[in-house]
């Protein structure tokens, strides 16, 4: 099981070269199991981006978001009260911001590594990141 970060998911479904091919293994490998997670959270990235005119995407936000949750290896997590106290209390120094926070809780709410390319988030200690 691996949780997603935005880019990464973008970059995933979007066969985008900025993956990296460590990454895209990780990614492909769960894929049997139907391990790979992606945190609510990503919805709002991508509708805030797609809005600010920040990522174009070739349909609308939640039509795109409706293709990605049909994937059968993918689940969405959603940030419950688990994540959201554990984001609040993580171990420090945890990374800055509230959307590093989250996915940095459901990482470790979840017991998973993070694909992420986020320099901020693979050097928080507490995460297993994949890149």
């Amino acid at each position: 099981m691996i949780l997603l970060d935005t880019p990464a998911l973008i970059w995933w479904v979007n066969r985008n070269a900025e993956l990296s091919a460590t990454a895209l293994g990780h990614i492909e490998s769960e894929r049997p199991d139907g391990g790979i997670l992606i945190s609510a959270l990503a919805a709002w990235e991508i509708g805030h981006w797609a809005a600010e005119g920040r990522l174009a995407l070739r349909m609308e936000p939640n039509i795109w978001l409706g293709l990605v949750a049909a994937i059968p290896e993918v689940s969405f997590v959603a940030v419950d009260h688990h994540i959201a106290l554990e984001a609040a209390t993580l171990p420090g120094p945890a990374p800055a911001g509230l959307a590093a926070r989250i996915l940095a809780a459901t990482a470790r709410h979840r017991g998973c590594p993070l694909v992420t390319g986020d320099a901020a988030l693979q050097a928080y200690i507490h995460v297993k990141t994949i890149w």
